[in-house]
């Protein structure tokens, strides 16, 4: 019993630590708790198989999936875990088969938020980029992509909602809503949401690739979007969708079956 306890603990020590510090490797949960790192590895295994944590693809680190009111640097969002385990066998496989890396992208109110990608998994020199980046709803392909999937009046009320955020909004881009509206008939004729050359999240980044987009759903509902990038210098947005576009939306198609399934349940 005194043994279960320690582990228990333990267990619990390493998610108040996640929680505190957010993502962290098995080395700097080490010197943050002093555990051996044996234990912290079983510790982690279990917790992983128990859906409590999760290890991103992207940057190998562990974040948990709890929140703890008092610590918690941030609130996880809702169905995070459902969608990367959905998408992210997927979007590997679709990294293998065109070679240019995909990230993954939530949906939440004010932003995408970029839960995990295959940019490690790609033989394309491309920046590793940033989990939890968050990207503009009207600016991102995959914000465009998820727009474009809505009802009018959804966009519509999405456009209310943000116009006068300066961080967020459509005013960053110039849109007014007539403008937003002729960008997403854009993209549902071409069948694939595309980046502005604009400035998209809290700072300048990746502003050497392009990216093409399709959105996640599951019963009716927008819950995120895939994006596939490769470096501007590569090939115009037209030409590389040409090529690759067929791939992408097959890879979103089997996410949004394997989704269907569980929100089903």
């Amino acid at each position: 019993m005194l043994k279960e306890n320690r582990s228990l603990d333990r267990g619990i020590e390493i998610l108040e630590t996640l929680a505190r510090e957010g993502a962290m490797s098995l080395a700097d949960l080490h010197k943050a708790t002093g555990l051996p790192k044996s234990t912290i590895r079983r510790l982690l295994q279990t917790l992983i198989a128990r859906k409590i944590v999760r290890r991103s693809l992207a940057d190998q680190l562990y974040r948990t999936l709890l929140v703890f009111p008092d610590i918690s640097t941030e609130v996880m969002p809702k169905g995070m875990l459902q969608i990367a385990d959905a998408a992210i066998p997927r979007v590997l496989a679709l990294t293998k088969e065109i070679g240019w890396p995909s990230d993954i992208h939530i949906r939440e109110a004010r932003a995408m938020r970029i839960i995990d990608s295959t940019r490690q998994a790609s033989h394309f020199h491309v920046s590793q980029g940033q989990i939890n980046r968050r990207v503009s709803h009207f600016g991102s392909a995959t914000g465009l992509a998820c727009l474009a999937a809505l009802p009018d009046a959804e966009i519509a009320a999405t456009y209310e909602a943000l116009k006068t955020d300066v961080t967020w909004g459509p005013v960053r881009f110039g849109l007014d809503l007539p403008g937003l509206m002729q960008r997403v008939e854009r993209v549902r004729a071409r069948g694939y949401g595309e980046r502005s050359p604009a400035q998209l999240s809290d700072q300048d980044w990746d502003t050497d690739l392009r990216a093409i987009a399709v959105p996640i759903m599951a019963g009716g509902q927008v819950l995120g979007g895939i994006s596939v990038l490769w470096l501007r210098t590569y090939k115009p947005v037209e030409a590389f969708a040409a090529l690759h576009l067929a791939a992408l939306q097959r890879a979103a198609a089997e996410i949004n079956a394997a989704l269907d399934q569980v929100w089903a349940a």
